[in-house]
């Protein structure tokens, strides 16, 4: 989310009146005296996460700030120092800093700000987003889908924490885009875009391209049952394509399609209606077998399905089912306990709660932790 760009500002109170203060080891940054001469309260452009940046607040002129790549050092000089901020693009832990004084260390406080979020516009009802390299620059992009306004709007990455005041919008040709997720569908090396339409029960494929128009017009196609409410692309029958999978809320089931790797799908798809009111759907391989299995939550019985795949676009008959906390609208996957197994979270509306089962390594998740959000 836009809002979750953070900056480190770190308050340094030196009380002393010296001629000239040095402050030494920041993390994997360095502060060393420069002559170089600057406007007082100016802040100062960086180009990288473990470069620092320097502001004097002092009533003094301030020499700040140079900084010398080759040993990701900066400097900072001032004939009367009060107090200094100190900005870097880093994590937001604070960071003992020791000043130096004719040879005597003094430890100085630190304390931690966030500046507010940067602002961007999309268009009517923005929904869902996710990231990606779309226009193959080595930045990351945002894709963000509008579902008041039936489209799709990209912002392009400067690759500095901001993005480019342009922002591009592409229609879906669908009603009430939701979900989306990025992938590569005609296998042509660009990053290409799939989202699912609440309201015309349809999905989108919006293919990049390697130019300023960077998507195409979208194709269209149903999405195999009613209310399409989250997409994911995964390849489950191990041909190295990206496949489709849609929960079709309204109609309780969830639909696989089988990508041809040209853009194209199998049609009509297949179809699993033993879940009700299906949510969201994630991926991973549960039970290490070497193949794809999904995570399904079902918000009409609160609970969390797990189907695993037999690796040819299909699933065992049996599921496993576990209770989730009340309505359960999302799900994802990831290594939650650093053990290289895929565990499983799930986001529960009603009961303001988030639900974290531990798989035991063989796809099953009988540890559960419970976070109230």
């Amino acid at each position: 989310m836009f809002w979750q760009r953070v900056v480190l500002l770190l308050l340094l109170a030196c009380c002393l009146s010296i001629s000239a203060t040095k402050i030494i080891i920041i993390k994997d940054a360095r502060l060393v005296p420069s002559n170089t001469t600057v406007v007082l309260n100016a802040l100062f452009n960086i180009t990288s996460q473990y470069e620092c940046v320097c502001q004097c607040l002092s009533a003094s002129q301030c020499r700040t700030v140079t900084y010398y790549g080759y040993n990701n050092t900066c400097s900072l000089f001032s004939t009367s120092v009060k107090q200094t901020w100190l900005r870097r693009m880093s994590s937001n832990q604070s960071t003992n800093v020791i000043s130096l004084d004719n040879g005597t260390l003094s430890s100085c406080t630190t304390y931690d700000f966030q500046q507010p979020p940067s602002l961007f516009v999309t268009n009517a009802g923005p929904t869902a987003m996710v990231s990606s390299d779309f226009n193959r620059d080595g930045h990351i992009d945002l894709a963000v889908t509008n579902t008041d306004a039936q489209s799709v709007s990209v912002f392009v990455g400067l690759g500095d924490g901001s993005f480019d005041a342009n922002v591009l919008t592409f229609p879906t040709n669908g009603s009430n885009p939701y979900w989306l997720t990025a992938g590569d569908f005609n296998s042509d090396g660009h990053i290409d875009l799939a989202n699912c339409n609440e309201g015309s029960n349809t999905i989108s494929i919006l293919f990049g391209y390697d130019n300023s128009s960077l998507f195409s017009a979208p194709t269209t196609f149903l999405s195999g049952g009613t209310l399409p409410s989250s997409i994911i692309n995964v390849d489950l029958n191990n041909d190295m394509k990206s496949d489709l999978v849609v929960t079709n809320t309204g109609s309780d089931k969830i639909t696989v399609f089988l990508s041809n790797g040209n853009g194209t799908f199998q049609f009509p798809g297949l179809s699993m209606t033993t879940l009700t009111l299906p949510s969201s759907v994630a991926s991973g391989d549960f039970n290490y077998d070497g193949k794809m299995d999904l995570a399904v939550a079902s918000r009409g019985t609160s609970q969390l399905y797990i189907l695993f795949g037999l690796g040819n676009g299909t699933f065992q008959s049996n599921m496993s089912i576990y209770s989730t906390g009340s309505t359960p609208y999302l799900v994802r996957a990831g290594d939650f306990n650093g053990d290289a197994v895929f565990d499983v979270v799930v986001g529960n509306f009603y009961s303001n709660s988030v639900n974290v089962f531990i798989n035991n390594g063989s796809g099953a998740f009988n540890t559960m932790y419970t976070y109230t959000t």
